[in-house]
């Protein structure tokens, strides 16, 4: 009946297949949906955790948050520091442009991701964006130790002058 119209049983075979594959790709989440800079278009995906990827702009950084395809109660979201704000410190580049993290947040808790606010989902993250952070957290820290200990010791020398 096909060869009426110049087809073939194996080319129309062939072309069954290739549709089922397309479907099959399209539907498995390999082919990503691109939100552009429509921080929207992703959250929307990320309720169901349907791959997608977006660049956002947070203080002058640009991230890229990436959502994988995920067949289990945990959905896979990579975040990465594409570009760090110009002017900034040169250890904030060091530390952290380039530098990327996966998060494995259950899918009971996506409610709970907030892409503006790394705390709301950095405890689910690994990762040397992750390290770098909390580096820089341990660094501020710091200083501030060290700058309010001197301003102890000056009293400490106030008093012990006084004896």
């Amino acid at each position: 009946m096909f060869r009426r119209f110049g087809y073939s049983a194996d080319s129309l075979m062939v072309v069954g297949l290739i549709i089922v594959a397309g479907l099959i790709i399209y539907s498995s989440g390999i082919i990503k949906k691109d939100c552009g800079k429509d921080r929207d278009c992703f959250v929307d995906k990320l309720k169901d955790c349907k791959t997608a990827k977006v660049y956002l702009l947070k203080n002058d950084n640009v991230y890229s948050y990436t959502i994988g395809a995920s067949y289990t109660t945990i959905c896979n979201i990579y975040v990465k520091m594409e570009r760090i704000a110009l002017g900034a410190d040169p250890e904030f580049e060091r530390l952290l442009e380039g530098k990327e993290m996966q998060c494995k947040v259950p899918r009971d808790k996506l409610y709970t991701f907030k892409v503006d606010d790394f705390n709301s989902f950095i405890n689910y993250c690994n990762g040397p964006l992750k390290e770098g952070l909390y580096e820089l957290i341990i660094q501020r820290m710091y200083t501030l130790v060290v700058k309010e200990l001197s301003g102890v010791l000056q009293k400490a020398q106030g008093v012990l002058n006084e004896v």
